[in-house]
């Protein structure tokens, strides 16, 4: 059996860690191994001309898979899964050569990764790329999301239970002039991979998972304002 493989890819890091890169037409990426949980890929079209862009990945020698990356999107595309400890793959397949393609990948356990602290009851912020994890209390907590400028802003949230796909990441915007409100209680469903968009500048999420891991990441775009969060007790 072959792995699947792109002829004339360019590699930029074949010790990946996640961190925010920008790939060109053709380049490519490798983080040698996932966590073995959830992680967040977040993957932005950054042309400034109408390019549709074009992400492929393949991991732990499986058939490859295409995330279709819209033109003039300031919003990342998001995929959460879970990689099974495998390798990761990704190469920058867009048809137009201007089309470069900013991706990051987030979830805890990954190695080179170390989060801030991020303790009950005291707001930390978050600039773009950054991550930051603690540990919830057996209680009714919140999350408390904001960003203090108009700027977009995208934060990756991983905890508590898994669905029934294994996964337990969600990815939740602010100041989302683009989709407004969406996810529960509004009626209307998110973006794909998204968990719920406000227009707001505030989103607060409730949880109660016990005493576990609550890792976030700001996965908004390079331009944005730095993202401030809060857990609470309730």
């Amino acid at each position: 059996m072959y792995a699947f493989e792109i002829h004339g890819q360019t590699s930029v890091d074949d010790s990946w860690n996640g961190q925010p890169t920008t790939l060109a037409q053709n380049e490519n990426i490798v983080m040698p191994q996932t966590s073995a949980g959830t992680m967040i890929l977040a993957a932005t079209n950054k042309a400034t001309q109408n390019n549709q862009g074009n992400l492929t990945y393949t991991s732990g020698g499986g058939a490859p898979g295409n995330l279709v990356l819209q033109a003039n999107a300031n919003q990342p595309s998001i995929i959460i899964k879970n990689w099974n400890a495998n390798n990761l793959s990704l190469t920058n397949t867009s048809a137009a050569t201007a089309t470069p393609i900013l991706v990051q990948a987030v979830g805890p356990g990954i190695p080179g990764i170390t989060p801030a602290s991020f303790p009950i009851g005291q707001e930390v912020t978050l600039a773009a790329g950054d991550v930051a994890a603690g540990t919830a209390s057996p209680q009714y907590m919140q999350l408390v999301i904001r960003s203090n400028a108009a700027t977009l802003g995208v934060l990756g949230l991983i905890g508590g239970p898994q669905d029934g796909s294994g996964n337990n990441g969600y990815v939740i915007t602010v100041n989302d002039a683009v989709n407004g409100n969406t996810g529960p209680d509004t009626g209307k469903a998110p973006p794909p991979g998204y968990y719920a968009t406000t227009s707001s500048n505030t989103y607060t999420f409730t949880f109660n998972w016990g005493s576990s891991l609550v890792f976030i990441a700001n996965l908004s775009p390079e331009t944005a304002n730095d993202l401030t969060v809060l857990m609470r007790k309730l």
